[in-house]
């Protein structure tokens, strides 16, 4: 199979090229701006100077908070949270996307985070029938779910800043996850903010986000001014650090098993249909960006992408029963047991 001699990416990985070298075009990407990349001095400044941005405009407005993010139980956001409140002194509001595919884990460190860092947070419950509408089409159409996570998770935040006059939203996302198809700098930081709704779904689902504009069924908020930052893309904290400093003075419980999102039990089914659509798993591109930045040896996300394979390209019939069941329009779930009743 033709795949990267750098970083190991398939010949088949979306939107890759490979060069008379044998060399992808996000690794080429990413030398060009490495540079920019591997300088946190400035990168961390380039954030705190976004931090004072947002306190000096949630003051002139009388807001009540700084900044919003996001509560699931995981690390990140939890990680997150406290740096923002004890390192850079932000007001902070937090809130949990409530979509059907929480684990005890997820609610259990909610809970315990809730009561460690004193911190405002709410539930957002999104109608159910709206949920699963959108679950239904972006599976036929895509094969694809957690894009429709990240967009309820992108569009409450911004409609609750709108509504709290909050300045700034800051994501828990990873650099890897950042920079995994990175080829050139429209809608990736740290080069482009964003500063409303558009900008940000851009950075996450790129042209798909054009072609949406006018359509019926998406909202941008375009009146709605509000600037948007991945903590990780300007700070350099390993997982381990993460989860080491999280234990010790949050309380925070580490998933038993190293399985990826603990915090949402329908992960093992987006992996098993990424692997049936594209051909791999779909943390294929994360473990290459992390070959790129010296995380990772090429070996060791060889043998990671290969447990990945292993381990999700069959699926549990009882999960993936109680996947379609939460999915599904009722209606339709309803004549389909009728029929095979």
């Amino acid at each position: 199979m033709d795949k990267c001699i750098k970083c190991g990416l398939p010949g088949h990985y979306q939107g890759i090229t490979l060069n008379e070298n044998h060399v992808c075009n996000y690794c080429e990407f990413y030398e060009t701006h490495k540079e920019t990349f591997s300088n946190f001095d400035a990168l961390e400044k380039q954030f705190e100077e976004e931090v004072e941005n947002a306190k000096k405009k949630a003051a002139e407005r009388g807001a009540k908070y700084d900044c919003i993010t996001g509560l699931s139980g995981g690390k990140d956001g939890a990680y997150i949270t406290y740096q923002l409140q004890h390192k850079y002194g932000l007001r902070v509001l937090t809130y949990t996307l409530d979509n059907g595919f929480s684990t005890d884990f997820g609610r259990k460190n909610v809970e315990i985070l809730l009561d460690k860092l004193d911190v405002e947070h709410i539930w957002v419950n999104v109608r159910d029938s709206t949920l699963r509408q959108f679950y239904s089409a972006s599976l036929k159409l895509i094969k694809n779910f957690c894009s429709v996570c990240f967009h309820f998770c992108h569009y409450y935040s911004h409609l609750l800043a709108s509504q709290y006059e909050i300045p700034l939203i800051v994501n828990g996302r990873t650099r890897s996850q950042i920079l995994q198809s990175a080829d050139q700098i429209r809608g990736i930081e740290p080069f482009h903010i964003a500063r409303d709704l558009k900008s940000f779904e851009y950075q996450m689902f790129k042209r798909l986000v054009d072609k949406l504009e006018h359509n019926s069924c998406i909202d941008f908020m375009p009146d709605h001014e509000i600037t948007s930052l991945s903590y990780f893309m300007y700070h350099d904290i390993s997982d381990e650090e993460k989860i080491d400093f999280l234990e010790k003075n949050l309380g925070w419980i580490k998933p038993e098993s190293k399985v990826p999102h603990a915090d949402c039990w329908a992960h093992p089914v987006a992996e098993y249909y990424s692997i049936k659509k594209n051909g791999y798993p779909v943390r294929t591109g994360e473990l290459a960006e992390m070959v790129r930045e010296g995380k990772m040896e090429l070996h060791q996300a060889k043998r990671e992408y290969l447990e990945d394979w292993n381990t999700y390209q069959y699926l549990d019939p009882q999960l993936e029963q109680r996947f379609m069941n939460r999915i599904c329009v009722k209606n339709r779930l309803a004549a389909a047991n009728a029929v095979s009743g």
